[in-house]
């Protein structure tokens, strides 16, 4: 726990030396005098209706999770998933690949009384669902706006081929140790049996953490087997994930408005917001670092003018990636998880 906590630490660390050159970046781009000038034209309601967007796309992550997990656990209580979802949305933002959020949600979700495997197989379905339809999402409206996009995109369809690729592996993955049971009950037995082999278990630890194994699997799969029926549960969590998404993507164009720079083409913003998210997916860095801002330049520049169009990035960023550490971070708190890794160590 305490090599987790420092891992942390440094994304925490490196996530405010990025916030520090975005600030930077900012006043090499705009004079002090004409960012306060631009900043005191910008119409606050857009702003105040992006913020909302937000909370929307929380409020409609939180009810997913929560209808995949009350499949196996009926008295899952709404207050602490919400919780679950928000802890999620921190360690997210902080972690490479997004690769902390559902570790801490299902720490999360045992403290409240979920069983581990249960909490995995939640997670499991809701984590599929997601990016199956944000990959189906993607390739309807990337096939949609293309002839729009592409000849004012460079390198467009090789960034849509890279997103795609990186999107299907994970759902494949994901289906594979969903739906075949004993290549993954060979694998975890075979690390196991490697952590013994190596002196860091004795024999009578290694058969413990067998039966462990095979405990929790199969709890595991048949929760699994339990969702996978609920077809009309998998739907509606489905339409959950496109109108969340739908709300995040609606987030360049509230910003658009609030500059007040005309009536904005908001099916071609959305489906420009659609292909930034599918492309900046496999940046190895916390919150996609770098590569997130790159890809809101290059898209969003069809949209914003040269002189709103960094302004548009940092106000971007601000609400869809500091916000949801700072809101996700006040849940984390509050909910003492920190505290019992602290206590663990």
């Amino acid at each position: 726990m305490k090599v987790r906590r420092k891992r942390y630490g440094w994304s925490l660390i490196f996530l405010a030396v990025t916030f520090v050159l975005l600030g930077v970046w900012l006043i090499k781009e705009y004079s002090l005098h004409d960012l306060w000038e631009l900043m005191q034209e910008v119409r606050l309601r857009w702003l105040a209706a992006a913020t909302g967007l937000m909370v929307v796309y929380w409020l409609l992550e939180a009810a997913g999770l929560h209808r995949a997990i009350r499949k196996v656990v009926p008295t899952q209580r709404l207050a602490d998933t919400l919780c679950t979802t928000m802890i999620g949305q921190f360690f997210n933002c902080i972690t490479p690949f997004s690769s902390g959020g559902q570790p801490m949600q299902a720490l999360h979700l045992v403290k409240t009384g979920v069983p581990l495997s249960l909490a995995s197989c939640s997670l499991m379905i809701k984590f599929i669902v997601y990016q199956f339809i944000l990959t189906v999402y993607s390739a309807v409206t990337l096939l949609w706006c293309f002839p729009r996009m592409a000849g004012r995109i460079s390198a467009i369809g090789w960034l849509a081929l890279v997103g795609f690729g990186v999107n299907i592996l994970v759902i494949v993955g994901l289906i594979c140790l969903g739906f075949f049971r004993k290549p993954t009950e060979r694998f975890l037995y075979g690390i196991v049996k490697l952590i013994r082999r190596i002196g860091l278990l004795t024999p009578e630890q290694e058969e413990a953490a067998n039966r462990r194994i095979q405990k929790e699997l199969g709890q595991f799969y048949q929760g699994f087997a339990q969702m996978r029926q609920d077809l009309a549960g998998i739907a509606v969590m489905s339409l959950l994930t496109a109108l969340q998404l739908t709300a995040f993507f609606l987030v360049p164009t509230c910003i658009f408005c609030a500059f007040g720079l005309g009536h904005p083409d908001v099916l071609l913003m959305v489906c420009a917001g659609a292909f930034v998210l599918n492309f900046t997916s496999f940046v190895p860095l916390p919150g996609a670092a770098g590569g997130a801002e790159l890809g809101f330049h290059t898209v969003f520049a069809i949209f914003f003018p040269k002189g709103f169009l960094n302004l548009a990035i940092i106000l971007w960023r601000l609400l869809t990636f500091y916000l949801p550490i700072l809101a996700g971070g006040c849940f984390t708190a509050f909910s003492g998880l920190m505290d019992q890794q602290k206590v663990s160590s």
